[in-house]
C-alpha cells in the first residue's frame, strides 16, 4: 500500500513540477481549473489575479489536453477564446490574434450575437461551444511554467 501511494506522489509531482500546487504542467505552461464559477469577464479577470490568462489553446495537442482532462471535471469550463469584437471572428483574448486551433463541436458556433464566449462543454465531451458571455462556468487559467510567481494563500 505504502509503494502505491508513493508512486502516486511521485506522479503528482512530476505531473506539476515547475508548477504551483493546484496548477498541472503541460508542456511549457501551467493550467488552474477552478472548482468555482464565474462569468467569462470575472474569469478572466480572476486569472488575471493569479498572474495568467484564461488558457487559450494554440496548438491541437494542447487543446486536446484541455479537452480531455476537462472530461474529468465538472461541468463546462471558460477558455480565453472570443468573438466580442467582430463577429464569427474568434480571436485570443489575451492578443486578438485569430485562433489558431478549431475545436468547436459539430454544429458550434451556432448562437451567433447572443454567444460570444467559448466553453468546453461537458455533453460535448469537452469540445467547444460558442455560449452567452454572462453564463457561469467554471474557467481554465494558464500562465507560463516558468513564471517564477509565487501564490500566497
Amino acid at each position: 500500500m505504502k509503494f502505491i501511494l508513493v508512486l502516486f506522489l511521485l506522479e503528482l509531482y512530476n505531473s506539476s513540477e515547475g508548477c504551483e500546487v493546484g496548477w498541472l504542467r503541460f508542456q511549457t505552461k501551467c493550467y488552474m481549473f477552478s472548482h468555482t464559477s464565474a462569468s467569462w469577464a470575472e474569469a478572466e479577470s480572476i486569472c488575471n489575479a493569479f498572474n495568467s490568462i484564461l488558457a487559450e489553446p494554440r496548438a491541437h495537442d494542447e487543446s486536446m489536453f484541455l479537452i480531455s482532462h476537462s472530461e474529468n471535471e465538472a461541468g463546462h469550463f471558460w477558455i480565453g477564446i472570443s468573438d466580442i469584437v467582430d463577429e464569427d471572428r474568434w480571436i485570443y483574448s489575451s492578443d486578438l490574434q485569430v485562433i489558431r486551433v478549431n475545436n468547436f463541436h459539430s454544429g458550434e458556433p451556432n448562437e451567433h450575437t447572443s454567444a460570444n464566449c467559448v466553453a468546453l462543454w461537458k455533453p460535448f465531451h469537452g469540445y467547444w461551444a460558442d455560449e452567452a458571455c454572462s453564463r457561469r462556468y467554471n474557467f481554465i487559467c494558464e500562465r507560463p511554467q516558468d513564471s517564477g510567481v509565487d501564490v500566497i494563500g
